[in-house]
């Protein structure tokens, strides 16, 4: 069932749950994202919206090959949302479970691109705060690496911040 996401989006299927929201597959003007729904208590929070909205620029101005990218922010009703660039693969913690682990150079490839976003980050003043392997997404459409990697990239960055802050 297709959910109307502001004015511009529509989520269609759920691709993941995670601790701040549900995942969608959704599409926008210029083709398919991934759209981030923050949970409804999370959302109904002026003050967690307020810091979100704060937050815009950083996200929106993070451009990097190995982030994944934040396209826009979504304030309506109920909806806190973040659009998405779609990365179509899993998260390292799905690959982890089936295979068990990675071979050595495919390990060292994943963990260079994940520094590589970091210290991207860094420089931009972004400080990601919850690097785990769900966060780290492996693009299936991207060009193999050493040890057959696909190309990592990082996401969630701000949400635990956010969440996590003082109140």
């Amino acid at each position: 069932m297709a959910r109307k996401i502001g004015s511009r989006y529509t989520a269609h299927q759920i691709l993941g749950r995670g601790s701040a929201g549900t995942v969608w597959l959704g599409e926008g003007p210029d083709g398919p994202v991934a759209v981030k729904l923050l949970r409804e208590d999370l959302s109904s929070d002026e003050e967690l919206v307020g810091r979100f909205v704060g937050e815009r620029t950083a996200l929106l101005g993070l451009e990097h090959p190995r982030i994944v990218s934040v396209r826009d922010l979504v304030v309506d009703g109920n909806d806190l949302a973040l659009v998405m660039d779609l990365v179509r693969g899993t998260d390292l913690r799905t690959r982890l479970e089936r295979e068990r682990r990675l071979a050595p150079e495919a390990a060292v490839a994943v963990v260079a691109d994940v520094a590589d976003a970091l210290a991207a980050a860094h420089a931009a003043g972004v400080v990601h705060r919850d690097v785990k392997p769900e966060n780290v997404l492996l693009d299936m459409d991207g060009p193999l690496g050493p040890g057959n990697a696909h190309p990592a990239l990082l996401t969630d960055f701000g949400v635990a911040k956010l969440i996590d802050a003082p109140r």
